[in-house]
């Protein structure tokens, strides 16, 4: 699966080198890691045969909320992972970064951690720093991370009330808790305390709600 990469930023964005060769390399790097990659995904499926489970009760204090999060709300992995082929291009990335530190916030049931991890596996060094609210999917994210490396600090908790744990500071984040504006984006000016220059901050589904999609537009603008 190609991905469309583009420069969003003109010319001088210091990781668009990078992320632009990732087409070229993907095939590649997919099939060094086949068997982690198979592994990830059957502990994937494992996890989905759990069923659903209910959402964090923070989300009751979220207003206007553009998915229904109520108190009988639940979800199963399958409908809240990052899909397969952007999970494997956050391998490479991990892999051909080699990062100090990935942050990660939420980390949900851990799909996109797992794959976090095979690529800092890959490099041979660095962590990921994940955070979730939600204790029952925090333990069973922890449960996934355990199966594909121990470089990982897992908080059950959120990234805004620990910022101290993201140390050294962050090469690469993935935003991907509450999609609305406000929140996002008073989680990326605390993601500029606590990551490295020229870091890489990437924001996930820009097309939940017409707010998300103004949030990126301010960000990337």
């Amino acid at each position: 699966m190609k991905l469309n990469l583009k420069k969003v930023r003109g010319e001088h964005g210091i990781n668009d080198d990078l992320i632009l060769s990732y087409n070229t390399q993907q095939a590649a790097f997919a099939a060094s890691q086949q068997e982690m990659f198979a592994k990830i995904e059957q502990a994937i499926s494992k996890t989905d045969e759990r069923g659903k489970m209910p959402l964090w009760d923070g989300y009751d204090q979220i207003p206007n909320y553009a998915t229904s999060t109520g108190p009988a709300s639940k979800r199963k992995i399958s409908q809240v992972r990052t899909g397969r082929g952007i999970c494997q291009f956050y391998a490479w990335l991990a892999a051909q970064k080699k990062p100090e530190t990935i942050l990660e916030f939420g980390a949900a049931f851990g799909a996109s951690g797992m794959y976090w991890l095979a690529g800092l596996a890959v490099s041979g060094k660095g962590q990921l720093v994940s955070f979730e609210p939600n204790v029952l999917w925090c333990s069973i994210a922890r449960e996934n991370f355990k199966l594909i490396s121990d470089q990982f600090l897992l908080t059950a908790g959120t990234f805004e009330d620990n910022l101290a744990l993201v140390s050294p500071k962050a090469t690469i984040t993935l935003i991907d808790a509450i999609h609305t504006k406000s929140v996002v984006m008073a989680q990326f000016e605390l993601v500029k305390q606590v990551s490295q220059s020229g870091s890489l901050v990437i924001f996930d589904d820009l097309g939940f709600s017409d707010d998300m999609w103004a949030c990126w537009q301010e960000v990337a603008g």
